[in-house]
């Protein structure tokens, strides 16, 4: 029995799939955090709105021993736990971006009809991770109160 037909065979067939499997991968793996310049060309309103709120300066609060330290950074950059840690001081999104809120969207941002990952209003826990009282310029908060101040909600 002659084993090269089997083996052409395989080798066709794998390279067939395999772009589907890298898909399938990516897709398991799910969303990743892009940033408030993708969001920006398509929510140009939100995105000037949030330009002007103090979430988009929210890296500018802190210290150099606060952005090294890891503690107080995590409320002041978008991303990841792990991807905050793993960057420390430099991280690749500053500021409290799209994101922090409605969750990462690279899916989004390459199909706007996918709604994968994407909260169109985030939860009260979400703001309140960050707006509590272990913060030390904690002053209270209200979610329902502070909505307005993000950016314009559509409605």
């Amino acid at each position: 029995m002659n084993a090269a037909p089997s083996v052409i065979v395989l080798v066709c067939l794998f390279t067939w799939s395999a772009p589907g499997i890298v898909r399938a991968q990516q897709t398991q793996a799910g969303p990743e955090y892009v940033g408030a310049e993708a969001c920006k060309s398509c929510h140009q309103d939100i995105y000037a709105a949030w330009s002007n709120t103090k979430h988009s300066r929210a890296i500018n609060r802190l210290t150099k021993g606060d952005k090294d330290g890891g503690q107080c950074i995590r409320c002041h950059v978008t991303g990841s736990p792990d991807r905050i840690a793993r960057e420390g001081g430099t991280p690749s999104f500053p500021n409290v971006q799209c994101e922090s809120c409605h969750g990462p969207g690279s899916l989004h941002a390459a199909d706007a009809t996918v709604r994968t990952g994407i909260k169109k209003m985030p939860a009260p826990a979400n703001c309140e991770a960050c707006h509590n009282d272990k913060s030390p310029h904690f002053r209270g908060f209200v979610y329902t109160a502070m909505l307005p101040f993000s950016h314009p909600v559509k409605k």
